[in-house]
């Protein structure tokens, strides 16, 4: 061994890198590599190169060489070539060994915008930070780091940078030795990144998708936000009390007789399509929740909502407005992080923030735990199909479902039958059930899963899957109803009391201020349009002068810079404002995004131009199309306010 690279020689190295992610905002990372042990299976070895490199000794007995003996610096070169990273923007790179192969891409691959990099042995990581200086790559604003030991970890660290991923290619590079270092592991690594990329891409075309949804429905349904009490008065109400989540997945079936049992020795909060089930079988659950955007989810409550008027709603802004609008009983407000939601907060009090994540299921979930409920107990959460159906009886989408095999490729695919009748394909994915076994899910299903998996790792109480069948969700402790209710669910409490006390707190709304600011917003929209109209024009002249043979220069650069001040005016209007019009032209944005982070190194300098040119009209085209349905909406939640209240 050499002594010369050993941390014990205190050569700066790690004072220097410590002292640049400190710099860098790495605090939580320091903090996590000062408690950690400098690895003991490892050899330090000098390279004929002059610079160190790691033999580690595995569990096993085998010797794994980190990097190369004699020259790192050809080895990751070699290494990285064997990837083609030609059209590469997004780069994930699993394993950093002593960083030479992360060293290669930054100092030759500058096309490519992100490297991130994920160390799942934080005690490796600390002893690069020792023998070498790293600062190069530390340094660089192309590089982020993830250095988690756990799978859930690193997916919850990759989650929010998640639909970068997604507006250019993204390529993953595994740096094999130590890759192979993670044995078993290694697999549930792997999957965690690819879980996130699917789940970014879930949430992209949701965002895509129904943007401008979301806000129509949180500007229709101002006055029942206004006229209702927030969630936040229940927070922390049910302190060490179990809780119940109910889902509609089809083993409901097996045992949703026992909530008659619970209902007052147990909070039972469902979802709403679990609603209809629960009343079949004389269950009134307390809390109902329903979050869903469209006419969909108001369809669940058909034939039985003449029934809530002893049920209390959890309900977000963003839900259909004839949920919240037609419900009989008391209801509460959920708050949520999206533009005119926080804007609405200047004039009416807040209402309390719950994560809702990506189904109704999951804010149940986190209602539960935010009210303080120990243990939180999920039942009817499949998250799977089994038995042939997609939900449980009474459940109106309950659905027949079976596995399809296409005779040509032997590929195996999930059919659902629609309401007409027809068989409609679609993916299907493998996951464990709660008895180990493989069991089939659809890709939205499977986010889910990811999800819940993620927000349970988050949690502090104890989380029993009573579901008795379906997908096996980690983290979760798994128990049938019956004996969880021996066991949690025996003593009686008020959980009416508690429900119907916060049901009758109201938080403060300035409502004049509000109408005033809402007049204000619909003035500013309609400046916008008019400028993002004669932005329109600019660009369409722009194209036809470039499509010229011999374009005229002059001309050029006078819609060039006539372009540029439009361009200035629209971005000049109130952060707040753009961003209610940055959520309605969602896929407008993500198309200028792509445009931008083409590899226009590649392309002739008129090509360049012809993107440039593209890329603003898309942006003009969505503040024209966004700032009209805008303006639609304000107006009619303006006229919709000043009714209720004149």
């Amino acid at each position: 061994m050499d002594k010369s690279f050993l941390p014990s020689e205190k050569n700066g190295f790690y004072f220097k890198n410590i002292s640049l992610l400190k710099e860098k905002g790495n605090l939580e990372l320091v903090k996590k590599l000062d408690g950690i042990p400098f690895p003991k299976n490892v050899e330090i070895i000098k390279t004929k190169a002059g610079v160190p490199t790691l033999r580690v000794k595995k569990g096993s007995g085998q010797q794994v060489l980190l990097h190369s003996a004699y020259d790192p610096f050809r080895e990751a070169k070699n290494f990285i070539r064997g990837y083609d990273l030609e059209d590469t923007l997004f780069l994930i790179v699993v394993g950093f060994g002593l960083g030479y192969h992360v060293k290669e891409i930054i100092d030759n691959y500058p096309w490519i915008k992100l490297v991130i990099v994920i160390e799942p042995q934080p005690s490796f990581f600390k002893l690069a930070l020792s023998l070498l200086d790293l600062s190069p790559l530390f340094s660089s604003p192309r590089v982020k780091l993830i250095v988690e030991d756990s799978p859930l970890n690193i997916k919850g660290k990759l989650l929010p940078v998640g639909e970068t991923f997604l507006t250019g290619k993204t390529s993953i590079v595994f740096h094999n030795p130590s890759f192979n270092l993670l044995d078993k592991r290694g697999d549930e690594v792997k999957k965690s990144i690819h879980d996130t990329i699917f789940w970014s891409r879930t949430n992209l075309t949701t965002n895509i998708a129904k943007g401008g949804t979301f806000q129509r429905n949180i500007l229709t349904n101002i006055p029942q936000v206004i006229s209702n009490p927030g969630i936040k008065n229940l927070f922390g109400k049910f302190k060490n009390k179990p809780a119940i989540c109910v889902a509609a997945g089809p083993s409901l079936n097996k045992n949703v007789h026992l909530l008659k049992e619970v209902e007052n020795k147990a909070l039972i909060i469902c979802v709403d399509a679990a609603l209809r089930t629960l009343l079949e079988h004389q269950i009134e659950p307390h809390i109902v929740v329903s979050i869903d955007y469209g006419v969909g989810v108001r369809n669940l409550f058909d034939g039985v909502m003449e029934r809530t008027e002893n049920l209390f709603l959890a309900a977000d802004p963003e839900v259909y407005p004839d949920v919240l609008s037609d419900f009989k009983g008391k209801k509460f407000i959920i708050n949520i992080h999206k533009p005119i939601a926080r804007w609405l907060n200047n004039f009416v009090e807040d209402k309390g923030f719950l994560e809702k994540g990506a189904s109704v299921a999951h804010t149940a979930f986190s209602l539960a735990r935010a009210l303080g409920a120990d243990p939180i107990i999920l039942t009817g959460q499949d998250l799977c199909y089994p038995g042939g159906f997609t939900h449980a009886e009474g459940a109106l989408p309950r659905k027949r479902i079976a596995i399809g095999i296409d005779k040509r490729t032997g590929r195996k695919y999930l059919l659902i039958r629609s309401n007409d009748g027809k068989w409609i394909g679609r993916d299907l994915v493998m996951v464990k059930d709660i008895y180990g076994r493989d069991i089939p899910t659809t890709m939205d299903m499977y986010s889910y899963l990811v999800y819940f998996e993620r927000i349970i790792s988050l949690t502090k109480a104890k989380c029993i899957d009573a579901t008795e069948g379906g997908a096996k969700i980690e983290g979760t402790e798994i128990m049938t109803l019956r004996e969880v209710i021996d066991k949690y669910c025996q003593e009686e409490f008020e959980v009416r009391e508690i429900l119907e006390e916060a049901s009758r707190i109201r938080e403060k709304v300035n409502l004049e201020e509000l109408k005033e600011e809402m007049e204000k917003v619909i003035r500013r929209l309609k400046e916008i349009n008019f400028y993002a109209g004669e932005g329109q024009k600019v660009i369409r002249r722009l194209q036809r002068e470039l499509r010229q043979r011999y374009s005229n220069h002059q001309e050029l650069k006078n819609l060039a810079r006539e372009s540029n001040q439009l361009e200035e005016k629209i971005m000049k209007v109130e952060s707040y404002i753009r961003s209610f019009l940055e959520d309605e032209m969602y896929s407008h944005l993500y198309l200028a995004q792509r445009k931008a982070n083409l590899r226009l190194d590649k392309l002739s300098k008129r090509k360049k131009l012809f993107n440039q040119v593209e890329k603003v009209g898309i942006f003009y085209d969505g503040v024209k199309k966004g700032t009209e349905k805008l303006i639609n909406n304000f107006e009619l939640s303006f006229a919709a306010l000043c009714k209720l209240y004149s």
